[in-house]
């Protein structure tokens, strides 16, 4: 059975796998992974604003003190503040409580290694193995080799001072006016600090965590709020992050909500005016980006390459081919040059940057690009039942789209119980009353098998 999904592992509370006595028992395992030989034996500890992070925290820290490893903890901070802590605290490993954009009621882990990248599939497939199959009752050390713990004072100053190694000394960004949403999550006290002492002209929201209200009705996934007050502000731009902060949405001047491949081809295009990326250099993005931005990146000399979804994909490639910066359209964004790892605040203070190198308006910087149109299907499914009859299912909806004029991709979700079908397609070449029997096709084929 699989613990880890493709973001590492996500639950609800109190259910499989997420209760304090498997987040114990995960710690041990992991800590047989992940420890590196001749170490100092370090684990950094982070998490968002949940409140089950009081139950997960304490577990995981009594998990790896059990098995002699000392534990800093760092929370509540953004995901990817254990890419700079977790390497300047020499940590064999970091860990992050969070489930991300999900609801208050879920909670997960992700594991990242002393390079603060996070974990091959490898290491996971080890760890699930121990999880399931290790007699940890009968693993013991001396109770003088037992680790300890303690809280890091200055966790968030020093990941603060790495998230201003984005901006341009040179430039004068009170000229801005800008609204930040932080989710009522893990990016509630450091993001409007740093955009605060970079000079900006700020109106915040989502930044009293109650440790039931993070994501709800605010955040990248809700952005109505913050798209109002940008419009009711006269703001240069909203800036939306999610519940840990490894993502971003961003709202132009107008109050529109602008799509991931909408700010690809705005970086693109920026870099390569810059001369940071020439033409015929390849753009990373998932399998389930829009196909108008294949064609819009074209048209400025750029590629686009496409991967399976989850960052860690984009990442790959980057690190891989030397690819100069890739994105998802949810929000995820890396870049060759950054010491943080698919940040939402980097992403937002270039994108800052940018705005005020250009001179121009992100409504305006958008235009050059054509997207197609999307329906995203996301039905609810019983996991056991899908993965037993996976093949019949697929077979099923590929035969229904195979022979339209669409693009279409399907995929189990590796954080929720959804099966994901998303569709795209140019209106001139396809009747609504086809597309709207396509759509209750694929929901019967899924909801009919699992």
């Amino acid at each position: 059975m699989r613990l880890f999904g493709t973001d590492g592992i996500r639950g609800e509370v109190g259910k499989y796998p997420l209760t304090a006595e498997n987040v114990l028992k995960l710690a041990k395992a992991s800590s047989l992974v992940l420890r590196k030989k001749n170490s100092i034996s370090r684990v950094v500890i982070n998490k968002d604003t949940r409140l089950s992070g009081y139950i997960f925290e304490p577990a995981l820290a009594s998990g790896f003190i059990s098995m002699g490893i000392d534990v800093i903890l760092v929370g509540p901070l953004p995901t990817p503040a254990l890419t700079v802590l977790g390497k300047s605290l020499r940590a064999d490993f970091s860990v992050m409580i969070t489930a991300s954009h999900n609801p208050y009621k879920d909670n997960g882990l992700k594991f990242f290694s002393e390079q603060g990248l996070k974990i091959s599939p490898e290491d996971e497939s080890k760890i699930e193995d121990l999880f399931f199959n290790y007699d940890f009752d009968n693993f013991k050390i001396k109770p003088s080799n037992y680790g300890k713990a303690i809280r890091l004072k200055n966790a968030l100053g020093r990941y603060s001072e790495a998230l201003k190694q984005s901006a341009d000394r040179n430039l004068n960004y009170s000229k801005l006016k800008v609204t930040l949403d932080c989710a009522n999550g893990a990016s509630y006290k450091v993001a409007p600090e740093v955009l605060f002492e970079l000079g900006l002209d700020l109106h915040t929201i989502g930044n009293n965590p109650s440790g039931t209200n993070i994501n709800q009705n605010c955040g990248s996934l809700f952005p109505l709020k913050a798209s109002n007050l940008v419009k009711k502000k006269k703001c240069d731009i909203g800036i939306c992050l999610d519940g840990d902060g490894d993502r971003v949405v961003i709202i132009d001047e107008k109050g529109k909500v602008l799509n991931g491949e909408e700010l690809i081809y705005i970086l693109a295009e920026y870099y390569l005016s810059e001369n940071i990326i020439k033409k015929g250099s390849i753009v990373v993005t998932n399998e389930i980006a829009n196909y108008g931005l294949d064609n819009s990146l074209k048209k400025l000399g750029l590629k686009l390459k496409r991967v399976k979804v989850g960052d860690k994909n984009i990442l790959k490639q980057i690190i891989d081919h030397k690819y100069f910066f890739g994105g998802e359209p949810s929000g995820h964004f890396i870049f060759k040059d950054d010491i943080l790892i698919g940040d939402g605040m980097t992403t937002a203070i270039r994108l800052l940057t940018l705005v005020l190198k250009k001179n121009k308006k992100l409504s305006e910087l958008r235009k050059g690009i054509e997207l197609l149109e999307v329906i995203d299907i996301n039905q609810r499914i019983d996991r056991e039942k899908f993965y037993l009859s996976q093949e019949s299912i697929y077979q099923k909806l590929n035969k229904l789209c195979k022979n339209l004029d669409i693009y279409y991709n399907i995929r189990p979700s590796g954080t929720e119980p959804l099966l994901r079908v998303n569709l795209q397609y140019e209106k001139r070449n396809i009747k609504v009353s086809i597309l709207n029997k396509l759509k209750t096709q694929i929901i019967k084929v899924i909801s009919d098998a699992c």
